[in-house]
């Protein structure tokens, strides 16, 4: 079925009720116009009042609409028609001077002789009833004025002086009325309405969104017309909400008492589930048919996450309305120039929850932690609780919705209702493909945002549509280092190593090892993977793909040589080594072992020369650089370096934060970690003896330093005190933070 234009343009609104049988997508014209059949085929003089029963949203107001217009397209047999919406109307007073104003309207275009007579006479009629009712209101505020005596009265006449000559006024009139019974005047409005040539139809929607008060009035209202002739009445409401307000009227219960009312009821015909779904996956294919949402779409996922758990939350178009209106603004939200932040499925399912039940789309963002865990639980209890936790969110949905929630979730967070039966593949798989359960996502779908010290999908696309451009990778990565995101970067570029096209291998990998030596150090902490151990997880993995051992050789030297940096290739080289040099090691080589002598030797000529400039001296990872050097060449050439580096204020300086490291501990009843800086002393000796260090840092004014140097100099003083009192050089215990 095809949505119409019409249809399409009201994607934020949550409520429009069709007006035409040609905008019909639920199929209710057939009951609509049965429906002005029967109102037409009525042929008796006396009233008739039929009631449309339906709950909020089931198309009572279509059904109408619909049936108004077959009603109009046979105009001999179409009645007079008036459209009343009490709910239009402020307070009891109006709500019955409109309805009999409305109703007189009509009357006195009925016909041109008797039509002004029978106008006339309705209004008789009904100011009679109006001013009666006024009367006995006002009366409830003359009588104790009238019992009053002495000053005290004609004050308060004074302050009502306007409410008493209305009241006088409308108390003559009224009194005039008296001359002409009221059932006299009925009867003889009932002649004149018996003449007339065609029926009226009163009109009367959303009875159900009065108050209780409002509601008994004018059902009261009915009952005391209802028996006046050529009177129909379509009466359309939620039937248990007027029964409720009509329990107090009389001594029977509210709905025999609306049974004595009405004459006609028909049920709201129930939507086909199929017709209704129909139109909820068209609106949303239409919602989500840019390219850039597609890509992550997944039918079988779609069909298994909407038949066991949204399914059950779009009863009525109201609700399909409701729900498209608010996902067409998030939508919005996440389209960022031809990407999109978050998975589409994802975004509909929480979309669903936050719209139906927001208490459980709120309690999700408290469990995030226990939802996106990526590692087994530590033990039984730990599992448990975090069953509970899970259990606890879902109890907050409505009795009925419970089941459909808990399918939804254990759609959305395969691990947890899994007991982790995942493998590490599946979490770069959840990344790219932008889940909920993802640690590094989750928080996009409750921010409406991607998180500060993140990165989008759109950029992430950037880079890997860049992947075969070497300066235009290296000018992306060096804005993400400005904005100190860099190593953020290089972790969500993980999930995407072995899905790169491998033509574009020598560019991207040379551009990452351009950027190498900018790459920030390790933050401290337990579960932390340094961003240069990203970078060479990446080049790894990525040129895994290829299965010629000897074309991934010929990549990596091509890359190597290209580099402007000197770090990561080294430490690529170093990874490769591993692998030969350790035998029981399960690390497949890159490269073969000819391949990895040559890659050692293009590393150490671009160590020499780095060791020539300044390149050296500031690189971040200098002592790493030193190490492998020492190691691949001669002990010699770096320690002869490092002596002539330390000759100099800014060298010496160099040097020993070069040697800087940190590691952190967790004590019992900590809330945050403790971070401890080292310098190994055996370290340092592989290249210059620590004394030397120590007399050149005596002449040194430590409140002049940056606060790493500063750091740097106090931790290789205490590593060099231990050393001095016998301690052991990796004892750092008593080291402050």
């Amino acid at each position: 079925m095809k949505i119409t234009e019409d249809a399409s343009k009201h994607k934020f609104s949550a409520d429009r009720p069709i007006i035409s049988g040609k905008d019909d997508l639920l199929g209710i014209t057939d009951f609509a116009e049965s429906l002005a059949s029967a109102i037409k085929g009525w042929k008796g003089k006396n009233s008739l009042v039929i009631a449309l029963y339906g709950t909020w949203g089931s198309g009572k107001t279509s059904v109408k609409n619909v049936a108004i217009e077959a009603l109009k397209k046979d105009d001999k047999n179409c009645p007079l028609m008036v459209e009343f919406n009490p709910w239009h109307w402020a307070g009891q007073e109006q709500l019955i001077e409109a309805f009999f104003n409305e109703i007189g309207s009509i009357l006195g275009k009925a016909d041109k002789t008797k039509g002004k007579k029978r106008a006339a006479k309705w209004k008789q009629y009904s100011t009679y009833l109006t001013i009666g009712t006024s009367i006995t209101k006002s009366a409830k505020t003359l009588l104790p004025l009238l019992g009053v005596p002495g000053a005290g009265f004609l004050d308060i006449v004074s302050n009502k002086m306007e409410e008493t000559s209305k009241l006088i006024k409308d108390s003559s009139e009224a009194l005039a009325m008296q001359e002409e019974n009221l059932n006299e005047m009925k009867n003889d409005l009932s002649s004149m309405m018996k003449t007339l040539k065609k029926p009226i139809l009163v009109i009367i929607d959303d009875i159900d969104r009065l108050s209780s008060t409002e509601i008994r009035l004018f059902f009261q209202l009915i009952k005391a017309n209802a028996d006046l002739p050529n009177l129909i009445y379509l009466l359309l409401f939620q039937r248990d909400i007027v029964e409720k307000s009509l329990e107090d009227i009389s001594p029977i219960s509210g709905g025999d008492f609306l049974e004595k009312i009405v004459q006609i009821g028909f049920d709201i015909p129930k939507i086909q589930r199929s017709r209704l779904n129909k139109i909820l996956t068209e609106s949303l294919r239409e919602l989500l048919s840019d390219k850039s949402i597609n890509k992550r779409y997944d039918e079988h996922r779609w069909d298994n996450i909407f038949i066991g758990g949204l399914q059950p939350f779009f009863d009525t178009l109201r609700d399909v309305h409701r729900f498209l209106s608010m996902l067409s603004f998030q939508v919005s939200l996440f389209r960022n120039k031809e990407s999109f932040e978050v998975n589409p499925i994802d975004l509909i399912a929480l979309e669903t929850l936050r719209t139906f039940e927001p208490k459980v789309y709120h309690g999700l963002f408290d469990i995030k932690y226990i939802l996106t865990r990526q590692g087994d639980s530590d033990s039984k209890s730990a599992e448990d609780n975090a069953h509970n936790a899970v259990e606890a969110v879902i109890n907050q949905s409505s009795e009925s919705k419970r089941t459909a929630v808990r399918e939804i979730l254990k759609q959305l967070f395969p691990y947890i209702f899994s007991m982790g039966r995942y493998d590490s593949g599946f979490e770069e798989k959840w990344f790219r493909d932008l889940r909920v359960c993802h640690p590094n996502v989750f928080d996009r779908y409750f921010h409406f945002t991607i998180p500060e010290g993140d990165i989008s999908q759109a950029e992430i696309d950037s880079i890997l549509d860049s992947a075969g451009n070497r300066e235009k990778l290296v000018s992306i990565f060096h804005s993400f280092n400005q904005r100190g995101i860099l190593d953020v970067v290089l972790e969500r570029l993980e999930a995407y190593k072995e899905h790169l096209d491998l033509k574009y291998a020598v560019p991207f990998i040379t551009a990452i090892f351009d950027i190498g030596d900018d790459l920030p150090e390790r933050q401290p902490g337990f579960y932390t993977i340094s961003p240069d151990s990203h970078a060479s997880r990446i080049v790894r993995w990525y040129l895994m793909k290829e299965t010629d051992i000897n074309k991934r050789g010929q990549i990596l030297k091509e890359a190597m040589h290209a580099t402007n940096g000197v770090y990561l290739p080294v430490s690529q080289t170093s990874w490769g080594e591993y692998s030969y040099e350790k035998p029981e090691a399960t690390v497949s080589p890159l490269v073969s072992l000819e391949t990895a002598n040559e890659l050692k030797g293009i590393c150490i000529n671009k160590i020499k020369d780095a060791s020539k400039s300044d390149i050296l001296r500031k690189n971040p990872h200098m002592f790493s650089v030193l190490y492998h050097w020492r190691k691949w060449s001669s002990p010699e050439e770096s320690q002869k370096w490092v002596n002539e580096l330390v000759q100099s204020r800014e060298g010496l300086l160099s040097f020993l934060t070069g040697c800087l490291s940190s590691s952190a501990s967790h004590s019992i009843g900590d809330y945050v970690e403790r971070i401890r800086w080292r310098i190994s002393l055996k370290n340092v000796e592989d290249f210059i003896s620590p004394d030397i260090i120590a007399e050149k840092l005596s002449s040194l004014r430590i409140d002049e330093l940056t606060e790493r140097e500063q750091k740097a100099v106090r931790t290789f003083q205490k590593a060099l005190k231990r050393r001095q009192e016998g301690k052991p050089d990796d004892d750092w215990r008593d080291d402050e933070e």
